[in-house]
């Protein structure tokens, strides 16, 4: 359920297995005919099967969607999207947290308002770590330009996060990899903590080979 477009549901070998297009059934002389109906997935005790859900916005602005699954018993079951096309030419890519955390979701499928709004923004969600021992997350910054080279400095000095590499250049059409750090030495509950990254364009003095 896609009213601008932008959202496409591709399946996988585990989906096409489960695929069915009509049931068997047979006739008045005893011969089996095929008796057609909508497509439909037909899943055993403990079987599972997965979806790829792509998302191509063709403007700058947040989206939302939805996957809606009727279940043998006349029941429905709806799986909120949400995303947000960009035109920056610095980016924030493959943030972890939120799409693997589908326990969020309430009992009526949907997800909840705050983690919602959550997406709004760039958002990073450790869940529980055990205290004096280290957690991390990895997402990538990439400079979207097609000239220039940008400089990237996160300013978050405060315990107990930290940011690897913390300074860093990135070429035109390039991406590099960042690591979040959480250490705590004693227990604390962190929600919504602000990272701020300043990003400049720069220049080299020297020619690019030489860099």
């Amino acid at each position: 359920m896609d009213d601008q477009g932008v959202l496409f549901l591709k399946s996988t070998q585990s989906a096409l297995r489960a695929f069915h297009t009509a049931e068997m059934e047979k006739d008045s002389t005893g011969k089996a005919k095929k008796r057609p109906e909508k497509p439909y997935l037909l899943l055993e005790h403990g079987q599972s099967a997965e979806f790829d859900v792509f998302f191509k916005p063709t403007l700058a602005q947040r989206l939302e969607g939805k996957i809606r699954v009727p279940v043998s018993g006349n029941s429905e079951l709806d799986i909120e999207l949400v995303g947000e096309g960009h035109n920056d030419d610095f980016t924030l890519d493959n943030l972890p947290g939120l799409a693997e955390d589908s326990q969020e979701s309430n009992a009526e499928g949907n997800l909840e308002d705050d983690i919602i709004e959550a997406v709004r923004a760039n958002h990073i969600k450790f869940g529980e770590c055990a205290v004096r021992e280290l957690c991390d997350k990895t997402f990538t910054v990439t400079n979207r330009s097609k000239e220039e080279v940008m400089r990237f400095e996160w300013l978050l000095a405060d315990a107990p996060f930290q940011f690897s590499p913390k300074v860093g250049h990135l070429q035109p059409g390039r991406a590099k990899n960042i690591r979040v750090i959480l250490k705590s030495k004693v227990p604390v509950t962190i929600k919504r903590h602000s990272g701020n990254c300043k990003v400049a364009k720069i220049k080299y003095q020297l020619p690019p080979e030489e860099v």
